[in-house]
């Protein structure tokens, strides 16, 4: 009868030994789901000039022309994606070796900015923001102008970088 204890304290060691192995062994897979990220550099949006054609599509002195911008691929820590559209940016080609890109995306509260062939200028259906040819603001509750996008000129195509910037200020900030 004295060797009665000690065989339980084994048996009560041996049964939670083997219950957390088998819990690690559970848990292991989800704790690395989890951290696997953690040390990745995970990509929002594409940091490199998106090719959005040939030159000659914006013609000089014309009106400003609409291009959706899509990316070729995103990726983040999980998962890749193709094609993804990042939104849009109006090209206006004011000399032959000279063209300007305007996120199309509304600095007052990010609504989509259109061209009002009327009036000759950008326009925000949302709150009546305008701005000119140019992208300074005219009218309208914006606190700033259209954002300037990054672009060149490579081989006679565009590349464009694209950028989001933060809404409803007066300072021009990325996001």
């Amino acid at each position: 009868m004295v060797d009665e204890p000690d065989r339980r304290g084994f048996l009560k060691l041996a049964t939670c030994a083997v219950g957390g192995g088998v819990g690690l062994v559970v848990l292991a897979p989800v704790i690395r789901l989890v951290l696997d990220p953690a040390g990745k550099t995970t990509v929002t949006t594409p940091t490199d000039p998106i090719d959005l054609g040939n030159l000659d599509l914006i013609p000089v002195g014309g009106d400003p022309r609409k291009v959706n911008i899509v990316a070729p691929l995103v990726k983040d820590a999980w998962t890749a994606a193709r094609d993804v559209v990042l939104g849009a940016a109006w090209l206006r080609r004011t000399s032959p070796d000279k063209i300007e890109a305007l996120s199309a995306v509304c600095p007052h509260l990010g609504c989509a900015i259109g061209w009002d062939l009327t009036q000759q200028n950008f326009i925000c259906p949302c709150h009546d923001s305008r701005f000119s040819a140019a992208g300074d603001p005219l009218s309208g509750p914006s606190k700033r102008g259209m954002d300037p996008l990054p672009i060149a000129v490579k081989d006679g195509r565009l590349q464009l970088v694209w950028k989001q910037f933060k809404a409803d200020t007066a300072a021009r900030e990325e996001a």
